[in-house]
């Protein structure tokens, strides 16, 4: 089993988290669908932090996930 990765994403405007978020969800529900991840990887990936950086005012999301996964992820952005 791979271990999990995971990688911070600034993000400088509320309305650009909300994006992000919805794009993390629809490429995790993609993946799930056509079988490139199990139930329990979809469910884990799901949890996403979110940190408030207060020294820069800046929103930090933590996206998780095997490594795969977050290259997957990356390729579908680009």
């Amino acid at each position: 089993m791979e271990t999990e990765k995971v990688i911070s994403v600034p993000i400088k405007e509320l309305p650009h988290l909300k994006v992000i978020l919805a794009g993390w969800y629809n490429f995790l529900k993609d993946s799930y669908d056509q079988k490139k991840i199990d139930a329990s990887a979809f469910k884990d990936s799901l949890k996403t932090s979110v940190v408030y950086n207060i020294d820069s005012d800046q929103i930090e999301l933590l996206l998780s996930g095997t490594e795969q996964l977050l290259q997957n992820f990356r390729k579908n952005l680009s």
